[in-house]
């Protein structure tokens, strides 16, 4: 709760002038696009060094937005912003940032924020549409469509008290980041088992650190929350420091997921007091010997899972990987290990738990307590050892 509380006041302090985006002609009934109109407000708060860019309760079509350092999207009550659906306003991006970062795009984002500081959006009641149904039938998969929110190598960023629908692709994609407040944030996307919304991850960080999650709700159609860590990048880049709690997940694949982008590695994150609801999976760390990287120190406490189609907890080092002989340990070679769990209650159609490592690399030192997970099917349990489920060693 204080790292939510201090990069919050480090956002806030930050800005201070309100560029009210009608004053340089955004239409707020929602018939006219804005786009420009929102890219001058933009533009005089940069020249000014940041500020409030406020969008009156209303309604607003747009194209993409971009937002600079010391800058916060201050969205009023109830208003609703769709964006254009056109492909020629979000072409493909490649950028050096300040620090010597490439980040390169098939398509620009429908928010963005790149190589900057002190940035944010809130709102309250608030709706961003991102129209994905047109762009799910015009790019099935594999090909990919625009991120929603997309931040890449930004500091202190703060999201809080708005509802993404209908993502092209990722809701919320935050990269090489730090210091990140995520609260209150709802995501609403059709499951994609239905055919509808491919490869909406809800939300979706990559090698960050001092992370808080608080307070969110994701419905969609690939994993709902999922940490990832680069590996080729110019060094490998891990996350950590993370706390998710008092969030609900429902439909998605993977509830609460970290991998299969592993390599940069993931340590020091913690899981507590959220609600699964009718995911594929539960609680799941997933990674392969083509991803690497150690994943360590993650901890589960007083989660509630029902309705999960699959495994509630799975431990995986076999993702899309279907040989499970010994290979000689290499740089991509994976290590999951000092893991806990704590007071998880439900139920799934497959393994209560499924840990599933290596031979030349056993998933170790895992506690699993006070724990009930409701099944047809029993543990299983494959190249592991240290194993503790509620109190019997395997």
């Amino acid at each position: 709760m204080l790292l939510l509380a201090i990069i919050q006041l480090l956002v806030i302090s930050a800005v201070s002038a309100i560029y009210d985006v009608t004053r340089y002609g955004a239409d707020r009934t929602g018939r006219v696009p804005c786009t420009d109109a929102i890219a001058r407000a933009i533009k005089d708060a940069e020249i000014h060094g940041g500020g409030l860019i406020h969008f009156p309760s209303g309604r607003y079509l747009t194209g993409p937005i971009e937002l600079k350092s010391n800058m916060v999207m201050d969205v009023g009550t109830g208003t609703i912003i769709t964006f254009l659906d056109d492909p020629a306003l979000y072409p493909p991006l490649d950028v050096t940032l300040p620090d010597g970062q490439r980040r390169s795009v098939p398509f620009t984002p429908l928010i963005r924020a790149w190589g900057q500081k002190n940035v944010g959006i809130r709102g309250n009641k608030v709706i961003f549409d991102g129209r994905g149904e047109i762009w799910w039938d015009r790019l099935p998969p594999p090909a990919t469509r625009p991120i929603f929110v997309n931040f890449f190598d930004c500091h202190n960023v703060v999201l809080k008290g708005f509802t993404i629908k209908s993502s092209p692709m990722f809701n919320v994609n935050i990269l090489h980041s730090s210091g990140i407040v995520i609260d209150g944030v709802r995501i609403r996307n059709p499951e994609s088992y239905h055919g509808r919304g491919p490869n909406t991850d809800g939300i979706n960080l990559v090698s960050v650190r001092k992370v808080h999650i608080t307070g969110v709700d994701v419905a969609t159609g690939d994993d709902c929350v999922v940490f990832n860590a680069w590996g080729y990048l110019k060094e490998r880049v891990p996350t950590e420091d993370v706390l998710i709690e008092n969030s609900y997940m429902s439909v998605g694949h993977g509830a609460i997921s970290i991998g299969s982008v592993t390599a940069g590695g993931l340590r020091n994150i913690t899981v507590r007091n959220c609600v699964i609801d009718g995911t594929t999976r539960g609680l799941d760390i997933k990674t392969n010997r083509q991803r690497g990287g150690t994943i360590e120190n993650i901890n589960y406490y007083n989660i509630t899972m029902n309705r999960v189609r699959w495994e509630g907890i799975a431990l995986i080092d076999l993702f899309n990987d279907n040989d499970p002989s010994w290979k000689p340990i290499g740089d991509q070679t994976p290590f999951i290990r000092n893991i806990r769990f704590d007071n998880i209650r439900g139920s799934c159609d497959r393994n209560p738990i499924l840990v599933q490592g290596l031979p030349e690399a056993p998933i170790e030192n895992i506690e699993i307590s006070n724990t009930d997970i409701r099944s047809p099917q029993p543990i299983r349990l494959e190249n592991s050892r240290n194993i503790v489920i509620n109190g019997r060693r395997y």
